[in-house]
């Protein structure tokens, strides 16, 4: 017990006064970026009933959400993502509402690591969910405001891989695999095990042509001409359907003037099973994994008992943070504006002097027994902006002493 009081559970971070000063300036570019676009921010429990989220196509097993009871001994569990907290608020208490519903939010979600997500557990996550609208359109929208807000937040290198769940599906049913089959396929694929993939191939004694058909998934990335390779691979209509409405997808996107973020990707197969179109997820350099995801989820809301089209996406404020740490950003805790000391007997006077100066929303923190000589040390350290000290002769202030020019 004695070695546990200074650490944190497995997956959890903390966050120190300066990459905190941080995420709550991106929280606060975000809000306005999500409000500014129609958007409207609400905010869920952080325990929902575990049966609301153990449905199996929602992709969270078990084992990966955290657990806990209520006093009536009823399964609680803290939400994995904010999603379908959104489809079930849009569903009840929000279902007098006319469509389209424009939803974002800024909350925490939790859930237990494994060996192919991220080792963090709990994420701060800012998203939209955009309720009612199923065309092409609602997917560019969601997808250009998902690189409104990297490009917002200073991030300089990412890029956004576009694929469709439709297109692996179909895939799936042309070439007749069985569920089991599919979930292994689906897992190969997303990792781009091509030796897994052709041993695991070989054991299903497909047909050559079908087994060769399947091998190209993984491979089935780049530009948008790789919508012309997979047009070749399969006439299946969901496949189909899935190429043209990332045609139009990009087409749409070329207006917003974004085009050279996207690259495509039609072996990308998300964690979560409740994705029916596009989908998509946010990149960069020396990260290692996405910092946003997102995509077309026609078939949750239906589960909660309103049919609508839905589309959406949620951005990792941890991730995107470390993102711009590993670019070059540096993460200085705040500073107070003022350091405020006082003589003997003018308390009074100094908590009248910080009133008035938090008021003209100067930030001033009074200090206890120190003379002006250590609060000018510090000032000088870059503990403060400036030192004020208080005395029954007045108030003294002490500037930070400007350094010398050099030529």
């Amino acid at each position: 017990m004695e070695r546990c009081r200074l650490q944190i559970p497995s997956g959890m971070q903390d966050t120190l006064p300066g990459e905190c000063a941080r995420k709550r300036r991106l929280e606060g570019e975000l809000r306005r970026l999500f409000t500014l676009s129609g958007y409207q921010e609400i905010e869920t429990p952080i325990l929902e009933y575990y049966d609301a989220l153990s449905d199996p196509t929602y992709g969270y097993r078990p084992e990966h959400v955290w657990k806990t009871f209520d006093s009536r001994g009823q399964v609680l569990a803290i939400r994995p993502d904010s999603t379908i907290p959104a489809v079930r608020l849009a569903s009840g208490r929000l279902l007098d509402q006319p469509l389209p519903l424009r939803l974002c939010y800024v909350q925490a979600a939790a859930h237990y690591h494994t060996d192919t997500l991220s080792m963090l557990c709990a994420e701060d996550q800012a998203g939209i969910e955009l309720m009612g609208e199923g065309g092409a359109e609602a997917d560019a929208e969601i997808i250009a405001l998902a690189i409104e807000a990297l490009r917002q937040s200073d991030l300089r290198e990412f890029q956004l891989e576009l694929g469709q769940a439709a297109f692996f599906n179909g895939f799936m049913q042309e070439v007749g695999l069985t569920e089991e089959q599919c979930g292994v396929m689906r897992r190969l694929t997303e990792e781009k095990n091509s030796l897994e993939m052709q041993m695991y191939l070989s054991k299903l004694a497909l047909r050559q042509e079908v087994a060769d058909k399947l091998m190209r998934l993984p491979s089935l990335y780049g530009d948008e001409d790789v919508l012309t390779e997979a047009e070749g691979l399969t006439r299946h209509p969901l496949c189909l359907e899935a190429i043209g409405n990332l045609r139009q997808v990009m087409d749409i996107l070329r207006a917003y003037g974004m085009e050279q973020y996207i690259s495509i990707d039609l072996g990308m197969v998300h964690q979560a099973g409740y994705y029916s179109g596009m989908i998509f997820r946010g990149l960069t350099t020396n990260l290692g994994q996405p910092l946003l995801s997102g995509g077309r989820y026609d078939g949750l809301p239906a589960r909660y008992g309103r049919e609508m089209p839905a589309t959406g996406f949620a951005v990792n404020l941890k991730l995107l943070l470390m993102a711009l740490e590993k670019q070059g950003a540096t993460f200085a805790a705040p500073v107070p504006d003022e350091l405020v000391g006082f003589e003997q007997g003018c308390l009074a006077d100094a908590i009248a002097y910080v009133r008035m100066q938090r008021g003209q929303g100067v930030s001033a923190a009074l200090q206890y027994g120190q003379g002006p000589e250590e609060m000018t040390r510090r000032v000088a350290l870059g503990q403060a902006g400036a030192a004020v000290y208080i005395g029954r002769n007045g108030i003294r202030r002490m500037e930070k002493e400007a350094q010398p020019c050099r030529t």
